[in-house]
Order: structure tokens, then sequence, then C-alpha cells
């Protein structure tokens, strides 16, 4: 499975099945981790809490959607050394990647920046000095009887799941508002753009905004999520990557002078610049 198949595929499970997720595979989605190449905030990190009890013990919070995560025998524990929007970022870039990696395994994720005990995950793990947990991922295999399907299904349609804005909604040209349109526009960026628009993100808010100006994608925020703007640009990374595209991304978190040059409205803060975008060369 490639990677932009798993997008495609990538749900958020919130039943889990008692089977524990074998040695060898947790081993290397750990390495995939270790390996991410993020933007890169030096101790961006991830860890794992093991054992469906000290799991459920770090998820007992919220009677919220999100509260409602049962039987995951897994939970990959997001840590960054300073809460900084520009670590929030790499985090999500990171976490993203090992969920597309596990998807790819046959695994079911569900992300949580909300909806669990940040000083139980704290606990469960070993954090170094001025270290914090920013967020947890689920993981295990899903359940597949009918009860746990309809229960799925039932999530899905109260946080608006199968809902996504379309391009021309979320991407410009030049500028803020400026009409873009796939016809006539690279066929890898316009699959990178479309990988993006299905990452998923708190409450399936979408709040990024992409403007492609020249050999440039930029990425804005119509609210401050930057865990979610990493997710978005590890979709545009890695997806752009199988389609052969040359870009990475650079942080341009709140450029002022980004923000007037592409005329983003107050309140709408620049994340992230994505160049070149042409294919590479042999």
């Amino acid at each position: 499975m490639d990677l932009r198949t798993a997008i495609r595929l990538r749900r958020s499970v919130r039943r889990y099945a008692a089977q524990p997720v074998p040695r060898d595979l947790l081993d290397r989605l750990a390495a995939d981790a270790r390996a991410a190449d993020h933007l890169v905030r030096p101790g961006v990190r991830v860890e794992r809490v093991d054992g469906r009890e000290r799991v459920a013990g770090v998820l007992a919070r919220y009677a919220g959607v999100y509260g409602l995560v049962r039987g995951a025998p897994h939970l990959l524990v997001g840590l960054i050394p300073e809460d900084t929007p520009e670590n929030r970022i790499d985090l999500g870039y990171v976490l993203e990647r090992v969920v597309l990696e596990a998807t790819r395994l046959g695994l079911a994720t569900c992300w949580m920046t909300g909806s669990y005990r940040p000083d139980r995950a704290a606990r469960a793990i070993r954090l170094r000095p001025g270290e914090r947990v920013a967020a947890v991922v689920a993981l295990g295999y899903p359940r597949t009887d009918p009860l746990a399907r309809l229960h799925d299904a039932a999530v899905r349609r109260v946080v608006a799941a199968h809902r996504r804005l379309p391009l021309t909604r979320i991407v410009f040209a030049g500028r803020w508002g400026g009409p873009w349109s796939s016809q006539g526009a690279d066929p890898a960026l316009v699959e990178a753009l479309e990988c993006a628009r299905l990452a998923p993100s708190a409450r399936n808010r979408q709040p990024w905004r992409f403007v492609v100006e020249g050999e440039e994608v930029h990425l804005a925020l119509t609210t401050p999520a930057p865990i979610d703007a990493g997710i978005a640009m590890a979709h545009v990374a890695l997806a752009g990557r199988e389609m052969g595209l040359a870009g990475r991304w650079r942080l341009r978190w709140a450029d002022d002078g980004m923000a007037r040059r592409l005329r983003l409205p107050p309140g709408v803060v620049p994340a992230g610049t994505f160049s070149p975008i042409h294919p590479r060369r042999p």
C-alpha cells in the first residue's frame, strides 16, 4: 500500500480488539518515528504506553466523542521539549507519519489532543526534564463486530468526519482569495493538495488554507491549530514525494511579511512554505 492509499483509507477508530500489536510492528513504528525527516525541533519525540488498563487510565477523562475510545492496547504519546507552535507543528508531522505507516500495516488509530489525562500519560512514560505531553494516538486492531461498526459510524456522523471542503475552498492562487483551479495545474501538486484536504483535524474544522505562488505552496491557519498544520504538512510532503515533487517544508510561523504579501485576513497565521514544487530532475 502506498502512502496516498493510506491517506484515503485512514479513519479514526474508537473500538479496539483485545489483540495486542506484535512487537516487530511496534518496533517498526518506533523506528519510523525516529527516522522522520520532519522540520526538525530537537527533542520532539514519540513514546508508547502498552496495556489496555494503562491506556484506559490515560484516556479516562471526558464523555465526549473522543473520550469514547475503548479497548486500545497501545497509546502513542507525543512529547515536546517546550510548548511552542513550532514544536507542535513538528509533532503533528511526526505522529501523522507514524499514523499513516500504521494504516499501511493494517492497524487502526485515533488522534486525541484533548480527551485524555496528560498527567497520567506523563507518569506512564519516562519524561525528560522540561518535556510535556502534547497529543496521544490510540493504536491497535479495530473491532469488526456489528456493534463496534455501528458505534464508529454514529460517532463519525456526530463529528462530521465524512465532510471535507473542496479544494476550491481551501486553495488560492497568488494571494488569499485568488481563484485557483486544478485545471491545467501539475497533477502531482493537485494530488498532494487533495491528500492535504483529507488530513484529520480537531473537530474536523479543516483550519488550513493553501496559497500557491510560483514554485511555492504556503500554508496558513484560520485558527491557532499548529498540530493540525503539522498533520497537513505531512500529507503534502509524503504524497508529494510519492508523486515526484522535490519540495520540503520551511516553518514560517506568524511571519508578518508573508501575511502582508499574501493579503491574509486578520487572525489568519502563516505556518509554513513548501518549495520547490516542481518535479524532481534526474
